[in-house]
């Protein structure tokens, strides 16, 4: 009976979350690069919330965070490369083959941004 109520708990706890956010992320972008940014030749969107980035092009919304690969014990686990005052590098791994993408943002002033990684490209702060 101890273990069901403990299971229980635990199914409870990790159940409940205090984020508005619709994603499971478990890596922390900087707060410098947190909001909606603007491809300026495509007009694609890419929005940085705490936990996830988000791409939006053509109506389509595309989430990073929900769409990365899972361990066998049902982990999510991108990897956190650099994250500066000016630099944000973060791994996420992507598709079925467990394909590897790498974002690599470089701050150029507060609203504007370089991708020199996955989709790349001069991003203005909207």
């Amino acid at each position: 009976m101890k273990n069901l109520i403990l299971l229980l708990s635990l199914v409870l706890i990790t159940s409940c979350s205090s984020s508005d956010e619709d994603t499971q992320g478990v890596f922390y972008s900087p707060s410098w690069i947190q909001g909606s940014w603007k491809d300026n030749t495509t007009g694609a969107i890419l929005t940085f919330t705490k936990n996830d980035i988000k791409y939006n092009s053509g109506g389509n919304t595309y989430s990073f965070s929900k769409n990365q690969i899972r361990t066998s014990s049902n982990r999510i686990i991108p990897q956190q490369i650099a994250k500066t005052d000016n630099l944000y590098i973060v791994d996420f791994g992507q598709g079925l083959e467990g394909s590897l993408i790498r974002f690599n943002f470089f701050k150029k002033t507060d609203n504007t941004i370089e991708s020199k990684g996955h989709l790349p490209g001069n991003y203005t702060r909207l």
